[in-house]
């Protein structure tokens, strides 16, 4: 699978904290999360990427160009970058913006008119298209700046925290239109606070907790799968249970006798199923099935149950 950005001991000193040595690459038409605490250097790492922070040790690559040599702006035109910007100081039509936006960016004058308006359809801000674009509220502000992050058609999709002041149904929206792109070979990087939403379209992950890199790799390696707490209504032998579910590839982890319940995880909706299956056969109500968080608590843990079973 081809790398279509490395990072070659990364290592930049922002305020008084280090970020990095970061040892990496990001293949092509795959999604990449960029996960971290607050504060933990991934907003200066995406800064490095864009090509707007060049005071680094070690190499960034963009298709095999140096984000620190002079023609290091030739890739940009490769990039659509989403973040969040309040357009305060813009008193002008949001069509119009958009427009001069396009023209700078040097897309194609033929064609620009019936992008912008395909994008402002899908992001339903047509109807708003003549309004002066400081006046919007936060969540079509942020739709704007979606739309600026893809009319180009980039290559390569970088968002930094894309979900902010937008509801779930354009939440989703933009995680289907994450899995189009992917399908047309285009590559996502990703920094996200509600990981779960999107957890089940990440490919590859790269961890940075404090500066420090703690993980890179994919998802299958980093072994979290969707959890669920089980609640059942009398008592059961979770041992059998654990070995029941073990024979299905169903993992189990902590069992609560006070509460009465296992916290169980599954990769895929069908072994749930098997779940089902063994409360039936055993006479076993089931109280409640509570899905669990995917965050960077359980991250951490996973991280911790890998180094166990390494060591």
């Amino acid at each position: 699978m081809e790398d279509i950005i490395q990072f070659d001991n990364y290592l930049k000193k922002f305020k008084k904290k280090l970020i990095g040595p970061l040892n990496c690459s990001i293949k092509k038409a795959r999604i990449t999360a960029l996960l971290g605490s607050s504060g933990s250097g991934k907003t200066v790492i995406l800064n490095s990427l864009l090509g707007m922070i060049k005071n680094f040790n070690g190499k960034i690559l963009v298709e095999g160009i140096n984000r620190k040599s002079l023609k290091y702006f030739k890739v940009n035109k490769k990039i659509g970058y989403y973040t969040q910007m309040d357009f305060s100081l813009y008193n002008v039509s949001a069509y119009k913006f958009l427009l001069d936006i396009s023209i700078m960016m040097g897309l194609n004058k033929k064609n620009v008119r019936m992008k912008i308006e395909n994008w402002m359809k899908y992001f339903d801000l047509w109807e708003a298209r003549n309004k002066s674009i400081k006046s919007f509220s936060w969540g079509m502000k942020n739709r704007m700046n979606l739309i600026l992050c893809f009319i180009k058609d980039p290559e390569i999709i970088i968002m930094d925290e894309p979900g902010a002041n937008l509801d779930s149904y354009w939440r989703n929206k933009i995680k289907n239109l994450l899995i189009e792109y992917k399908k047309q070979n285009k590559t996502v990087i990703i920094t996200v606070h509600n990981i779960d939403e999107i957890a089940d379209i990440i490919d590859d992950y790269i961890i940075i907790d404090n500066g420090e890199n703690v993980f890179n790799g994919s998802a299958e390696e980093l072994d979290i799968y969707a959890k669920y707490k089980v609640y059942i209504n009398e008592r059961f032998n979770h041992k059998n249970f654990r070995f029941f579910l073990s024979e299905y590839g169903i993992k189990a982890f902590k069992f609560d006798r006070d509460e009465n319940s296992l916290v169980v995880a599954i990769e895929n909706f069908k072994q749930i199923n098997f779940l089902f299956l063994y409360l039936i056969k055993n006479n076993l109500p089931l109280k409640n099935l509570v899905k669990l968080p995917i965050n960077m608590e359980s991250i951490h843990k996973a991280l911790e149950s890998k180094k166990l079973m390494q060591s």
